[in-house]
């Protein structure tokens, strides 16, 4: 169902960048917003008003499951129900694996991954319920270029680049997991992003711009292409074009790694057949 005209869509890390431009998106496209920042969103909500939208906001820290609690409660106590998650809540630091330091790095894996997971095990009832009613019902995961790849052109963001990847399994396994109660489940992947922040810093040094301006996207452009590619179905929806070639060479050297497995004789014999069929895990019976 691809019509959000009174939808309600719940943004986390909406006040600003990425979160902001899916809000602005979202009401463009006639949705109710409910935004979740760990920081305060008045502007951002001050702003969708202004251009029309119903909106609100939360001060919420999705990495207390908690706040994630209070967060769903209020938002269908203000619009009755919940039809879209963006998923996009997000902390990174700069530093290769041993270099960050480990509360650091442990802040980074609480918030952009437990917090995902937070959102995904207290919102699924209510996306659930959506889909039951023949309304809209969507999870949009925040991942990111780092989501395909090591990215070679960025300096190491290395414990961020972890969590993107889990932001990918996690996409993978919702989309099995919320499948049959008729929930899409679709990851952003942008690369370069003229969010507030990249922008700033496009605008304080010129080395800076010329470095990033020639593979950056407006933020309103990433939002628009996760809208139409969670309406339309897409699991991951990469942005960038200047993201294709690390990750295709990221996927052919994952494929190259994969296929020196020998073949398998009477590959529908056994449990791993691709099939997909979970009555042949032998765990299930031990649970």
């Amino acid at each position: 169902m691809s019509d959000l005209s009174n939808a309600v869509v719940v943004v986390t890390g909406g006040a600003t960048g990425i979160g902001l431009a899916l809000a602005r998106e979202a009401v463009n496209r006639g949705a109710k917003v409910m935004i979740a920042d760990i920081d305060d969103a008045t502007a951002a909500v001050d702003e969708l008003r202004e251009a029309g939208g119903d909106a609100a906001s939360v001060v919420s820290d999705i990495s207390n499951i908690e706040d994630v609690r209070r967060l769903a409660n209020e938002t269908v106590e203000r619009f009755g129900e919940v039809n879209v998650v963006c998923n996009n809540a997000v902390f990174a630091v700069p530093g290769t694996l041993q270099e960050t330091d480990p509360e650091l790095a442990g802040r980074v894996v609480r918030v952009n991954v437990e917090g995902a997971i937070n959102i995904v095990h207290v919102f699924a009832p209510f996306l659930r319920d959506a889909a039951a009613a023949g309304r809209p019902s969507y999870l949009l995961n925040t991942g990111s270029e780092h989501s395909l790849g090591v990215p070679p052109h960025v300096e190491p963001f290395s414990v961020y680049t972890t969590t993107k990847f889990a932001t990918l399994g996690l996409t993978l396994t919702a989309h099995r997991d919320l499948a049959d109660w008729g929930v899409g489940v679709s990851m952003l992947a942008p690369g370069w992003t003229l969010t507030e922040k990249v922008q700033a810093a496009v605008d304080a040094d010129p080395a800076v711009a010329q470095a990033i301006l020639p593979f950056a996207q407006e933020s309103s452009v990433v939002a628009a292409k996760a809208f139409d590619g969670f309406l339309g179905g897409t699991r991951v929806i990469a942005t960038n074009p200047f993201s294709r070639a690390f990750a295709m060479e990221h996927a052919r050297a994952l494929m190259i790694d994969v296929q020196e497995l020998p073949l398998v004789e009477a590959p529908g014999e056994h449990a791993h057949d691709g099939s997909g069929d979970v009555g042949t895990c032998p765990f299930m019976g031990a649970r």
